[in-house]
Protein backbone atom coordinates (compact mmCIF):
# COMPACT_ATOMS: atom_id res chain seq x y z
CA UNK A 1 0.00 0.00 0.00
CA UNK A 2 1.25 3.50 -0.75
CA UNK A 3 1.89 5.82 1.62
CA UNK A 4 -0.29 9.02 2.16
CA UNK A 5 -0.55 12.58 2.99
CA UNK A 6 -2.77 15.51 4.87
CA UNK A 7 -2.04 19.13 3.24
CA UNK A 8 -2.27 22.56 4.89
CA UNK A 9 -3.46 26.04 2.73
CA UNK A 10 -4.00 29.23 4.76
CA UNK A 11 -4.31 32.77 4.22
CA UNK A 12 -3.85 35.69 6.58
CA UNK A 13 -5.26 38.74 5.32
CA UNK A 14 -8.67 38.93 3.07
CA UNK A 15 -6.22 40.33 0.59
CA UNK A 16 -4.24 36.75 0.24
CA UNK A 17 -7.90 35.51 0.07
CA UNK A 18 -8.61 37.68 -2.82
CA UNK A 19 -5.79 37.00 -5.17
CA UNK A 20 -6.27 33.52 -5.31
CA UNK A 21 -3.87 32.69 -2.72
CA UNK A 22 -5.55 29.52 -1.52
CA UNK A 23 -6.42 28.13 -5.13
CA UNK A 24 -2.19 28.73 -5.68
CA UNK A 25 -1.28 26.95 -2.46
CA UNK A 26 -3.72 23.73 -3.31
CA UNK A 27 -1.92 23.23 -6.68
CA UNK A 28 1.53 23.71 -4.95
CA UNK A 29 0.49 20.76 -2.45
CA UNK A 30 -1.10 18.90 -5.25
CA UNK A 31 1.87 19.09 -7.47
CA UNK A 32 4.30 18.06 -4.49
CA UNK A 33 1.69 14.92 -3.85
CA UNK A 34 2.44 13.87 -7.68
CA UNK A 35 6.17 14.04 -7.15
CA UNK A 36 6.56 12.20 -3.68
CA UNK A 37 3.88 9.37 -5.33
CA UNK A 38 1.35 10.04 -2.36
CA UNK A 39 -2.40 10.14 -2.19
CA UNK A 40 -3.60 13.59 0.01
CA UNK A 41 -6.88 12.22 1.71
CA UNK A 42 -7.65 15.71 4.18
CA UNK A 43 -6.95 19.32 3.42
CA UNK A 44 -7.21 21.98 5.82
CA UNK A 45 -7.76 25.63 5.01
CA UNK A 46 -8.73 28.87 6.30
CA UNK A 47 -7.21 32.09 7.96
CA UNK A 48 -6.55 30.74 11.33
CA UNK A 49 -3.81 33.11 13.48
CA UNK A 50 -0.12 31.62 13.41
CA UNK A 51 1.47 34.26 15.34
CA UNK A 52 3.65 33.71 18.37
CA UNK A 53 1.40 32.41 20.89
CA UNK A 54 -1.09 31.48 19.41
CA UNK A 55 -0.46 28.33 18.03
CA UNK A 56 -0.70 25.33 21.10
CA UNK A 57 -4.34 25.45 21.03
CA UNK A 58 -4.98 25.66 17.20
CA UNK A 59 -8.11 23.25 16.16
CA UNK A 60 -6.63 22.68 12.97
CA UNK A 61 -3.58 21.42 14.55
CA UNK A 62 -5.10 19.34 17.00
CA UNK A 63 -7.22 17.83 14.38
CA UNK A 64 -4.68 16.99 12.10
CA UNK A 65 -2.63 15.16 14.84
CA UNK A 66 -5.32 13.10 15.76
CA UNK A 67 -5.59 11.80 11.84
CA UNK A 68 -1.99 11.51 11.71
CA UNK A 69 -2.53 8.62 15.40
CA UNK A 70 -5.44 7.25 13.62
CA UNK A 71 -4.17 6.39 10.15
CA UNK A 72 -0.59 5.06 10.33
CA UNK A 73 -0.49 5.15 6.36
CA UNK A 74 0.18 8.83 6.56
CA UNK A 75 3.81 10.25 6.00
CA UNK A 76 3.45 13.59 5.28
CA UNK A 77 2.11 16.93 6.32
CA UNK A 78 2.18 19.17 2.74
CA UNK A 79 2.34 22.53 3.30
CA UNK A 80 3.58 25.65 0.72
CA UNK A 81 5.57 27.24 2.20
CA UNK A 82 7.11 27.43 6.28
CA UNK A 83 5.35 31.27 6.75
CA UNK A 84 1.99 28.90 5.83
CA UNK A 85 2.23 26.95 8.99
CA UNK A 86 2.72 29.23 11.35
CA UNK A 87 4.83 32.04 12.08
CA UNK A 88 6.51 31.47 15.61
CA UNK A 89 10.27 29.67 16.02
CA UNK A 90 9.70 27.64 18.94
CA UNK A 91 6.30 26.61 18.17
CA UNK A 92 7.32 25.20 14.65
CA UNK A 93 10.06 22.87 16.09
CA UNK A 94 7.71 21.99 18.70
CA UNK A 95 5.30 20.89 16.09
CA UNK A 96 7.44 19.36 13.67
CA UNK A 97 8.11 17.06 16.65
CA UNK A 98 4.43 16.53 17.74
CA UNK A 99 4.07 15.18 14.06
CA UNK A 100 7.21 12.83 14.09
CA UNK A 101 5.90 11.17 16.80
CA UNK A 102 3.16 9.92 14.78
CA UNK A 103 6.15 9.19 11.95
CA UNK A 104 5.12 11.81 9.83
CA UNK A 105 7.13 14.43 8.15
CA UNK A 106 6.48 18.32 7.91
CA UNK A 107 6.68 18.99 4.06
CA UNK A 108 7.32 21.99 1.81
CA UNK A 109 6.16 22.32 -1.58
CA UNK A 110 7.46 25.44 -2.65
CA UNK A 111 10.74 25.14 -0.56
CA UNK A 112 12.34 21.68 -1.09
CA UNK A 113 15.73 22.46 -0.04
CA UNK A 114 14.01 22.56 3.39
CA UNK A 115 12.74 18.90 3.32
CA UNK A 116 16.33 17.52 4.59
CA UNK A 117 17.41 16.44 8.01
CA UNK A 118 20.53 17.29 7.62
CA UNK A 119 22.60 20.05 9.39
CA UNK A 120 21.80 22.64 6.93
CA UNK A 121 18.34 22.46 6.14
CA UNK A 122 17.54 22.85 9.92
CA UNK A 123 19.56 25.83 10.37
CA UNK A 124 17.68 26.87 6.75
CA UNK A 125 14.16 26.05 8.19
CA UNK A 126 14.90 28.25 11.72
CA UNK A 127 15.89 31.19 9.52
CA UNK A 128 12.60 30.85 7.56
CA UNK A 129 10.45 30.47 10.83
CA UNK A 130 12.68 33.68 12.15
CA UNK A 131 11.93 35.61 8.99
CA UNK A 132 8.15 35.28 9.72
CA UNK A 133 7.97 36.11 13.23
CA UNK A 134 9.83 39.16 12.39
CA UNK A 135 7.33 39.74 9.69
CA UNK A 136 4.40 39.45 11.30
CA UNK A 137 5.59 41.00 14.88
CA UNK A 138 6.02 44.31 12.24
CA UNK A 139 3.51 43.92 10.47
CA UNK A 140 1.47 44.25 14.36
CA UNK A 141 3.53 47.39 14.50
CA UNK A 142 2.99 49.19 11.55
CA UNK A 143 -1.12 47.91 12.30
CA UNK A 144 -0.82 49.76 15.52
CA UNK A 145 1.05 52.67 14.54
CA UNK A 146 -1.49 52.96 10.97
CA UNK A 147 -4.61 52.60 13.73
CA UNK A 148 -2.87 55.39 15.51
CA UNK A 149 -2.36 57.80 12.33
CA UNK A 150 -6.42 56.69 11.35
CA UNK A 151 -7.50 58.64 15.01
CA UNK A 152 -4.96 61.75 14.65
CA UNK A 153 -6.95 62.27 11.25
CA UNK A 154 -10.08 61.88 12.12
CA UNK A 155 -11.25 58.67 11.42
CA UNK A 156 -12.23 55.34 13.47
CA UNK A 157 -10.26 51.96 12.30
CA UNK A 158 -13.11 49.60 13.44
CA UNK A 159 -16.63 48.45 13.08
CA UNK A 160 -19.28 51.53 12.58
CA UNK A 161 -20.92 52.29 16.25
CA UNK A 162 -24.60 52.48 16.91
CA UNK A 163 -26.57 54.49 14.59
CA UNK A 164 -23.54 54.08 12.10
CA UNK A 165 -22.22 52.75 8.66
CA UNK A 166 -19.31 52.13 6.56
CA UNK A 167 -19.40 55.57 4.20
CA UNK A 168 -17.18 55.45 1.08
CA UNK A 169 -14.07 57.12 2.70
CA UNK A 170 -12.66 54.53 4.85
CA UNK A 171 -13.05 55.37 8.70
CA UNK A 172 -15.55 57.89 8.31
CA UNK A 173 -18.70 56.02 9.07
CA UNK A 174 -22.03 57.45 7.94
CA UNK A 175 -25.40 57.49 9.83
CA UNK A 176 -27.95 55.46 8.94
CA UNK A 177 -31.20 57.65 9.64
CA UNK A 178 -33.35 54.61 10.17
CA UNK A 179 -32.49 53.67 13.34
CA UNK A 180 -29.90 56.95 13.45
CA UNK A 181 -33.26 59.38 14.01
CA UNK A 182 -34.90 57.39 16.55
CA UNK A 183 -31.76 56.87 18.11
CA UNK A 184 -30.64 60.43 18.60
CA UNK A 185 -34.00 61.17 19.50
CA UNK A 186 -33.31 59.21 22.20
CA UNK A 187 -30.25 60.95 23.62
CA UNK A 188 -31.55 64.17 23.08
CA UNK A 189 -34.51 63.04 25.39
CA UNK A 190 -32.09 62.67 28.42
CA UNK A 191 -29.73 65.68 27.50
CA UNK A 192 -32.96 67.83 28.12
CA UNK A 193 -34.38 65.92 30.97
CA UNK A 194 -37.38 65.37 29.17
CA UNK A 195 -36.98 61.55 29.78
CA UNK A 196 -35.06 59.13 32.61
CA UNK A 197 -32.68 56.88 30.55
CA UNK A 198 -35.05 54.08 31.15
CA UNK A 199 -38.08 55.75 29.98
CA UNK A 200 -35.89 57.09 26.65
CA UNK A 201 -34.66 52.82 26.52
CA UNK A 202 -38.56 52.14 26.97
CA UNK A 203 -39.17 54.50 23.85
CA UNK A 204 -36.13 53.71 21.78
CA UNK A 205 -38.07 49.92 22.24
CA UNK A 206 -40.89 51.03 20.36
CA UNK A 207 -39.49 52.17 17.36
CA UNK A 208 -37.32 50.92 14.31
CA UNK A 209 -34.22 50.64 16.50
CA UNK A 210 -36.57 48.25 18.78
CA UNK A 211 -37.05 46.49 15.63
CA UNK A 212 -33.55 45.87 14.73
CA UNK A 213 -32.39 45.25 18.63
CA UNK A 214 -35.10 43.14 19.90
CA UNK A 215 -32.73 42.09 22.86
CA UNK A 216 -31.20 45.49 23.39
CA UNK A 217 -30.61 45.83 27.26
CA UNK A 218 -29.57 48.71 29.77
CA UNK A 219 -26.14 47.84 30.07
CA UNK A 220 -25.45 48.19 26.38
CA UNK A 221 -28.07 51.66 26.04
CA UNK A 222 -25.78 53.31 28.75
CA UNK A 223 -22.33 51.98 27.31
CA UNK A 224 -23.55 53.33 23.61
CA UNK A 225 -24.94 56.62 25.09
CA UNK A 226 -21.98 57.63 26.86
CA UNK A 227 -19.64 57.20 24.14
CA UNK A 228 -17.83 60.19 23.37
CA UNK A 229 -18.22 59.38 19.45
CA UNK A 230 -22.23 60.73 19.13
CA UNK A 231 -20.58 64.27 19.94
CA UNK A 232 -17.96 63.95 17.37
CA UNK A 233 -14.77 62.61 19.21
CA UNK A 234 -13.39 59.28 18.08
CA UNK A 235 -11.31 56.89 20.44
CA UNK A 236 -9.70 53.93 20.57
CA UNK A 237 -8.05 52.63 24.36
CA UNK A 238 -5.89 49.86 24.78
CA UNK A 239 -2.89 49.41 22.06
CA UNK A 240 -3.93 52.41 20.17
CA UNK A 241 -4.77 54.80 22.95
CA UNK A 242 -5.63 57.90 21.23
CA UNK A 243 -8.46 60.15 21.61
CA UNK A 244 -9.30 63.14 19.04
CA UNK A 245 -12.20 65.22 19.61
CA UNK A 246 -12.69 66.49 16.01
CA UNK A 247 -13.77 63.39 14.24
CA UNK A 248 -14.58 63.50 10.40
CA UNK A 249 -17.95 61.67 10.88
CA UNK A 250 -21.43 63.49 11.67
CA UNK A 251 -22.08 64.00 14.91
CA UNK A 252 -25.59 62.88 16.81
CA UNK A 253 -25.63 65.32 19.50
CA UNK A 254 -23.34 67.92 20.33
CA UNK A 255 -20.90 68.12 23.12
CA UNK A 256 -22.95 69.73 26.22
CA UNK A 257 -25.79 67.24 25.44
CA UNK A 258 -23.27 64.49 25.63
CA UNK A 259 -22.19 66.28 28.85
CA UNK A 260 -25.78 66.26 30.07
CA UNK A 261 -26.45 62.52 29.32
CA UNK A 262 -23.16 61.35 31.24
CA UNK A 263 -24.90 63.45 34.54
CA UNK A 264 -28.17 61.70 34.05
CA UNK A 265 -26.73 57.92 33.74
CA UNK A 266 -24.46 59.52 36.82
CA UNK A 267 -27.81 59.96 39.31
CA UNK A 268 -29.11 56.75 37.58
CA UNK A 269 -26.55 54.42 39.06
CA UNK A 270 -27.03 50.52 37.96
CA UNK A 271 -29.77 49.33 40.10
CA UNK A 272 -28.14 45.35 39.54
CA UNK A 273 -26.51 44.20 42.16
CA UNK A 274 -23.82 42.50 40.45
CA UNK A 275 -21.66 40.35 42.47
CA UNK A 276 -22.73 39.30 45.68
CA UNK A 277 -19.44 39.44 48.41
CA UNK A 278 -21.06 36.90 50.79
CA UNK A 279 -22.42 34.46 47.99
CA UNK A 280 -19.32 32.06 48.71
CA UNK A 281 -19.88 32.19 52.42
CA UNK A 282 -23.13 32.48 53.32
CA UNK A 283 -24.43 30.78 49.94
CA UNK A 284 -21.79 27.62 48.87
CA UNK A 285 -24.66 26.32 47.30
CA UNK A 286 -25.21 28.70 44.55
CA UNK A 287 -25.05 27.06 40.88
CA UNK A 288 -24.39 23.61 42.78
CA UNK A 289 -28.03 22.56 43.39
CA UNK A 290 -30.44 21.82 40.26
CA UNK A 291 -34.30 21.92 40.16
CA UNK A 292 -34.99 18.71 39.48
CA UNK A 293 -38.96 19.77 37.90
CA UNK A 294 -36.89 22.22 35.38
CA UNK A 295 -34.26 19.81 34.95
CA UNK A 296 -36.74 16.77 33.38
CA UNK A 297 -38.30 19.39 31.63
CA UNK A 298 -34.94 20.70 29.75
CA UNK A 299 -35.19 23.96 30.17
CA UNK A 300 -32.46 26.31 30.44
CA UNK A 301 -30.26 26.85 32.97
CA UNK A 302 -32.46 25.39 35.43
CA UNK A 303 -29.91 25.86 38.81
CA UNK A 304 -30.53 27.58 42.19
CA UNK A 305 -28.55 30.51 42.78
CA UNK A 306 -28.50 33.11 46.24
CA UNK A 307 -31.82 35.54 46.25
CA UNK A 308 -31.86 37.13 49.52
CA UNK A 309 -35.16 39.16 49.83
CA UNK A 310 -36.93 41.46 52.01
CA UNK A 311 -40.24 42.54 52.86
CA UNK A 312 -40.03 46.01 51.57
CA UNK A 313 -38.70 49.59 53.49
CA UNK A 314 -42.78 50.41 52.42
CA UNK A 315 -46.32 49.02 53.07
CA UNK A 316 -48.91 50.44 51.01
CA UNK A 317 -46.80 53.49 50.66
CA UNK A 318 -46.09 54.01 53.73
CA UNK A 319 -42.68 53.67 55.95
CA UNK A 320 -42.58 50.32 57.47
CA UNK A 321 -41.22 50.13 61.46
CA UNK A 322 -39.34 46.87 60.84
CA UNK A 323 -37.77 45.45 57.44
CA UNK A 324 -37.88 41.61 57.82
CA UNK A 325 -34.94 40.28 55.68
CA UNK A 326 -35.67 36.05 54.40
CA UNK A 327 -32.16 34.41 53.02
CA UNK A 328 -33.19 31.64 50.52
CA UNK A 329 -32.48 30.22 47.11
CA UNK A 330 -33.98 30.76 43.85
CA UNK A 331 -34.42 28.73 40.68
CA UNK A 332 -33.08 30.72 37.49
CA UNK A 333 -35.70 28.93 35.40
CA UNK A 334 -38.97 28.61 37.08
CA UNK A 335 -38.68 31.23 40.04
CA UNK A 336 -38.88 28.69 42.75
CA UNK A 337 -37.97 30.17 46.54
CA UNK A 338 -36.14 27.64 49.01
CA UNK A 339 -35.15 28.49 52.44
CA UNK A 340 -31.71 28.59 52.73
CA UNK A 341 -31.69 27.23 56.17
CA UNK A 342 -33.78 24.19 54.43
CA UNK A 343 -31.01 23.59 51.79
CA UNK A 344 -28.27 23.65 54.51
CA UNK A 345 -30.29 21.09 56.79
CA UNK A 346 -30.94 18.88 54.00
CA UNK A 347 -27.85 18.58 52.34
CA UNK A 348 -25.71 17.90 55.81
CA UNK A 349 -28.02 15.30 56.01
CA UNK A 350 -27.28 13.26 52.61
CA UNK A 351 -23.48 14.28 53.51
CA UNK A 352 -23.79 12.12 56.61
CA UNK A 353 -25.73 9.10 55.15
CA UNK A 354 -22.69 8.38 52.86
CA UNK A 355 -20.91 5.82 54.80
CA UNK A 356 -18.16 4.45 53.20
CA UNK A 357 -17.93 0.58 53.40
CA UNK A 358 -14.98 -0.55 55.76
CA UNK A 359 -13.73 -3.02 52.40
CA UNK A 360 -12.86 0.21 50.62
CA UNK A 361 -11.54 2.35 53.20
CA UNK A 362 -7.79 0.61 52.07
CA UNK A 363 -8.47 1.47 48.66
CA UNK A 364 -9.32 5.22 49.00
CA UNK A 365 -6.00 6.46 49.30
CA UNK A 366 -5.39 5.06 45.58
CA UNK A 367 -8.35 6.21 44.41
CA UNK A 368 -7.87 9.74 45.50
CA UNK A 369 -4.46 10.00 44.39
CA UNK A 370 -5.84 9.38 40.92
CA UNK A 371 -8.87 11.83 41.13
CA UNK A 372 -6.43 14.64 42.35
CA UNK A 373 -3.97 13.79 39.66
CA UNK A 374 -6.96 13.50 36.81
CA UNK A 375 -7.96 17.58 38.00
CA UNK A 376 -4.27 18.36 37.69
CA UNK A 377 -3.99 17.34 33.86
CA UNK A 378 -3.43 20.67 32.98
CA UNK A 379 -0.29 21.14 35.38
CA UNK A 380 1.18 17.95 33.76
CA UNK A 381 0.45 18.97 30.12
CA UNK A 382 2.24 22.37 30.60
CA UNK A 383 5.75 20.51 32.45
CA UNK A 384 5.10 18.12 29.40
CA UNK A 385 5.24 21.48 26.60
CA UNK A 386 7.55 22.99 28.47
CA UNK A 387 10.27 19.91 28.08
CA UNK A 388 9.14 19.67 24.69
CA UNK A 389 10.23 23.13 24.23
CA UNK A 390 13.30 22.40 25.78
CA UNK A 391 14.34 19.44 24.07
CA UNK A 392 13.71 21.18 20.61
CA UNK A 393 15.64 24.58 21.61
CA UNK A 394 18.42 21.96 22.80
CA UNK A 395 18.53 20.32 19.10
CA UNK A 396 18.36 23.86 17.78
CA UNK A 397 21.49 24.71 19.52
CA UNK A 398 22.98 21.72 18.21
CA UNK A 399 21.70 22.95 14.78
CA UNK A 400 22.74 26.86 14.98
CA UNK A 401 26.64 25.30 16.71
CA UNK A 402 27.34 23.62 13.36
CA UNK A 403 26.20 25.97 11.68
CA UNK A 404 28.21 28.17 13.52
CA UNK A 405 31.39 26.43 12.53
CA UNK A 406 30.96 26.63 8.47
CA UNK A 407 32.89 29.26 7.29
CA UNK A 408 30.16 30.32 4.70
CA UNK A 409 28.25 31.89 7.71
CA UNK A 410 30.66 34.35 9.02
CA UNK A 411 28.43 36.92 8.08
CA UNK A 412 25.79 35.65 10.37
CA UNK A 413 27.73 34.15 13.03
CA UNK A 414 27.06 37.12 15.65
CA UNK A 415 23.15 36.59 14.84
CA UNK A 416 23.70 32.63 15.36
CA UNK A 417 25.49 33.19 18.92
CA UNK A 418 23.13 35.63 19.76
CA UNK A 419 20.42 33.17 18.73
CA UNK A 420 22.36 30.25 21.29
CA UNK A 421 22.39 32.75 24.07
CA UNK A 422 18.58 33.50 23.72
CA UNK A 423 17.72 29.86 23.18
CA UNK A 424 20.15 28.98 26.37
CA UNK A 425 18.06 32.13 28.77
CA UNK A 426 14.63 30.32 27.63
CA UNK A 427 15.94 26.76 28.69
CA UNK A 428 17.13 27.72 31.75
CA UNK A 429 13.94 29.79 32.52
CA UNK A 430 11.36 27.08 31.38
CA UNK A 431 13.81 24.39 33.46
CA UNK A 432 12.78 26.74 36.64
CA UNK A 433 8.93 26.81 35.55
CA UNK A 434 9.27 23.01 35.84
CA UNK A 435 10.22 22.71 38.74
CA UNK A 436 8.14 24.98 40.40
CA UNK A 437 5.39 23.11 38.49
CA UNK A 438 6.53 20.29 40.11
CA UNK A 439 7.34 20.94 43.81
CA UNK A 440 3.33 22.86 44.02
CA UNK A 441 1.77 19.86 42.56
CA UNK A 442 3.42 17.89 45.91
CA UNK A 443 2.41 20.23 47.59
CA UNK A 444 -1.22 21.00 46.83
CA UNK A 445 -1.34 16.47 46.68
CA UNK A 446 -0.27 16.61 50.54
CA UNK A 447 -2.91 19.27 51.30
CA UNK A 448 -5.40 17.44 49.56
CA UNK A 449 -4.85 14.24 51.45
CA UNK A 450 -5.05 15.35 54.99
CA UNK A 451 -8.15 17.48 54.24
CA UNK A 452 -9.60 14.27 52.80
CA UNK A 453 -9.21 11.78 55.40
CA UNK A 454 -10.01 14.48 58.47
CA UNK A 455 -13.19 15.56 56.33
CA UNK A 456 -14.50 12.29 55.89
CA UNK A 457 -15.28 12.22 59.75
CA UNK A 458 -17.58 14.98 59.93
CA UNK A 459 -18.96 15.82 56.57
CA UNK A 460 -22.17 17.17 57.30
CA UNK A 461 -21.14 20.04 59.82
CA UNK A 462 -17.57 21.00 58.40
CA UNK A 463 -18.95 20.92 54.67
CA UNK A 464 -20.36 24.74 54.64
CA UNK A 465 -17.15 25.61 56.88
CA UNK A 466 -14.69 24.93 54.01
CA UNK A 467 -13.01 27.27 51.78
CA UNK A 468 -14.24 27.28 48.17
CA UNK A 469 -10.98 25.71 47.02
CA UNK A 470 -12.00 22.62 49.82
CA UNK A 471 -15.49 22.28 49.12
CA UNK A 472 -14.26 21.88 45.35
CA UNK A 473 -11.90 19.16 46.81
CA UNK A 474 -15.25 17.91 48.67
CA UNK A 475 -17.04 17.94 44.98
CA UNK A 476 -14.77 15.97 43.34
CA UNK A 477 -14.33 13.05 45.96
CA UNK A 478 -18.25 12.48 46.55
CA UNK A 479 -20.69 13.68 43.33
CA UNK A 480 -19.89 12.47 39.84
CA UNK A 481 -23.42 14.51 38.57
CA UNK A 482 -25.66 17.01 39.17
CA UNK A 483 -27.21 17.27 42.94
CA UNK A 484 -31.26 18.01 42.65
CA UNK A 485 -33.48 19.70 44.75
CA UNK A 486 -36.99 17.56 44.71
CA UNK A 487 -40.39 19.22 44.70
CA UNK A 488 -40.64 18.76 48.60
CA UNK A 489 -37.74 20.53 49.01
CA UNK A 490 -35.37 17.53 49.51
CA UNK A 491 -31.37 17.66 48.45
CA UNK A 492 -31.09 14.65 46.33
CA UNK A 493 -28.74 13.06 44.10
CA UNK A 494 -27.90 9.97 42.20
CA UNK A 495 -24.34 10.74 41.36
CA UNK A 496 -22.45 9.72 44.49
CA UNK A 497 -19.10 8.34 43.68
CA UNK A 498 -18.49 4.34 43.49
CA UNK A 499 -16.28 4.91 46.30
CA UNK A 500 -19.14 6.06 48.66
CA UNK A 501 -21.99 4.61 47.33
CA UNK A 502 -20.19 1.45 47.41
CA UNK A 503 -20.08 0.05 44.17
CA UNK A 504 -17.20 -2.52 44.50
CA UNK A 505 -19.09 -4.69 46.54
CA UNK A 506 -20.57 -7.73 45.87
CA UNK A 507 -23.24 -8.06 48.38
CA UNK A 508 -26.15 -5.77 48.79
CA UNK A 509 -26.69 -2.86 50.92
CA UNK A 510 -28.84 -2.89 54.07
CA UNK A 511 -32.40 -0.94 54.58
CA UNK A 512 -30.60 1.31 56.43
CA UNK A 513 -27.59 2.39 54.50
CA UNK A 514 -30.43 2.78 51.26
CA UNK A 515 -32.16 5.20 52.80
CA UNK A 516 -30.97 7.82 51.62
CA UNK A 517 -31.46 6.79 47.82
CA UNK A 518 -34.52 8.90 46.92
CA UNK A 519 -36.43 7.22 44.13
CA UNK A 520 -38.11 10.38 42.15
CA UNK A 521 -40.64 9.64 39.07
CA UNK A 522 -39.01 10.68 35.77
CA UNK A 523 -34.99 9.52 36.76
Amino acid sequence: MSDLAIALCRVSTPEQLANNSLNRQDEAVEKCAKELGVEIVRKWSGDVSTKRGKNLKRTDLKEMLETCRKNKRIKYLLIDEPDRFMRSIDEAFYFEVEFSKHNVKVWYASDPELNSDNHMARFMRFLKYFTAEGSNEERMKKSVSGGQKSLREGRLPSHPKTGYVKGLERGVHVPDWTIARPYQKALKMIASHNKTPSEALKWLKTTEFGKRYPRYKMDKFRVHACDPYNYGAVELKGKLNVRNENGLHEPLITKAEHEAILRAFDKNAKKQQGYRPDKDTRYPMTNKITCLTCDIAERHNPRFSSAPISNGSKNHGKPRKKVSYYEKYRCRTCNRYIERIDVHDSFSELLDNIILPEPELRKLKRKLLATFNSKHHEAKREISRLEAINADKQQAIANQVVALADPQNSFVAEEIRNVIEKHKMEIADNQEKIELLGEQHESDLAEFLDFAFSFLNDKGRRYFELSVAQRNWCTQMLFTGKIYVTENRKVYTQNISPIFSGGGNKKDLSETEKSFLVRVRGL
